[in-house]
């Protein structure tokens, strides 16, 4: 997020046309109905009845910036309704839908820039929010967040808080319980990550990858979660090239792809990306992205068709951007696959059903992080 709350909220509205150079490589890009606000860094989860739920983020403005507002998207409709906020601003929480169809954001930041030890619960059926007993330490931005067996979420990593910049990175685990509504510690990860990714494996076990270490410097490492025993443990093998701010996305084949993030503490971007076999837990360099892309950690997916969609991103300091990229796992390659219709980093995807492709929605978009925007476009592979 690099911690750029200043500027202006700002955004611009589109007709629904399709861009000029939507047609690239396999991808139609189609504007679709603005979201109520203009919103980056924020929450944003498909519902069990294939709806989608935005929450909190940050506008881009000087005061307020963080904010509690919620929305969702009809995928039948197109269009987005406003719903109940939630009890607290969030900006860069962590997200997971519960078993039995809940939202959890968790942690973030408020609109005071207090980093937060709290999360709540989304009923859909009542339109409310829960608070949940509180974690045991504030965590903040691209923390891993995943749902477990057992109606459990395991939370690791990220920014220690509410402090001050340089931000230091959590070498802590913790295990959500659902059935009891609190936080219990779980083992340590062997290194200290602030804005790693994560991914479940198709064995259930949970990889963390990447980050940032105490002293700024991009992570190569990876570890892995073993839930029988709570134990992290490092892969075998370690990526070639450090990466923080990544897109990591699960294949079809249980293979995970890493790919771009930033590679030294200068902020340099990175095009290289590698494959993670689960079963030897070592890593191999594949075909490198056409730009250098970091801030698309959850704007990444995996398309219907087994390719992975990468859209947006900075690709310099301060400067996000309109094009894609997409991987084909069969050749190992990529290719640039047409402009959004407007710039974005600090943005989310999902893959909406029924073959209505991905719905790309809000980030950051102006550069030098002076305004987040409000607009939504879809991507349907061809």
């Amino acid at each position: 997020m690099k911690k750029k709350m200043m500027g202006t909220l700002s955004f611009i509205v589109f007709p629904l046309f399709v861009c000029a150079a939507a047609y690239a490589q396999g991808i139609t890009w189609t504007p679709a109905n603005h979201m109520n606000k203009a919103r980056a860094f924020f929450a944003a989860v498909e519902l069990q009845n294939g709806n989608v739920l935005v929450a909190g983020g940050f506008d881009g403005s000087m005061t307020n910036f963080d904010f509690p507002d919620a929305e969702i998207y009809d995928w039948h409709t197109g269009e987005w309704t406003s719903i109940k906020p939630m009890n607290t601003a969030r900006s860069a929480p962590g997200a997971v839908r519960l078993v039995g169809g809940g939202v959890m954001v968790i942690g973030g930041a408020d609109e005071n820039f207090n980093f937060l030890a709290s999360a709540e619960i989304y009923d859909p059926s009542t339109d409310t929010w829960s608070t949940t007993g509180p974690m045991l330490e504030p965590r903040f931005e691209d923390f891993a967040a995943v749902l477990l067996p057992g109606r459990k979420v395991l939370i690791a990593g990220g920014w220690a808080g509410p402090t001050a910049p340089p931000f230091v990175p959590l070498q802590t685990a913790e295990i959500y319980d659902q059935k009891t509504n609190t936080w219990t510690g779980t083992g340590k990860m062997n290194v200290a990550r602030g804005e790693l990714a994560a991914v479940v494996l198709q064995d259930g076990r949970v990889l963390v990858v990447g980050g940032v270490a105490g002293d700024g410097t991009p992570l190569k490492s990876a570890e892995i979660y073993d839930l029988r025993t709570g134990i992290w443990t490092l892969t075998k093998g370690s990526m070639r090239d450090g990466r923080n701010d990544l897109a990591l996305v699960e294949l079809r084949d249980g293979r995970v792809l890493a790919a771009g993030g930033e590679m030294d503490a200068q902020g340099d971007r990175n095009m290289s990306a590698e494959i993670f076999d689960p079963h030897t837990e070592r890593w191999t360099p594949t075909g490198p992205m056409t730009v250098a892309r970091s801030e698309v950690e959850y704007a990444s997916v995996l398309l219907p068709d087994g390719r992975v969609l990468v859209p947006g991103g900075y690709t310099a300091n301060s400067t996000p951007v309109k094009s894609s990229d997409l991987y084909d796992p069969r050749t190992g390659t990529w290719t640039a696959s047409g402009d959004m219709s407007v710039v974005r980093a600090g943005h989310s995807s999902i893959v909406l059903r029924g073959n209505r492709g991905v719905l790309v929605m809000g980030g950051e978009g102006d550069k030098d992080y002076s305004g987040s925007t409000a607009s939504v476009d879809i991507a349907v592979p061809k």
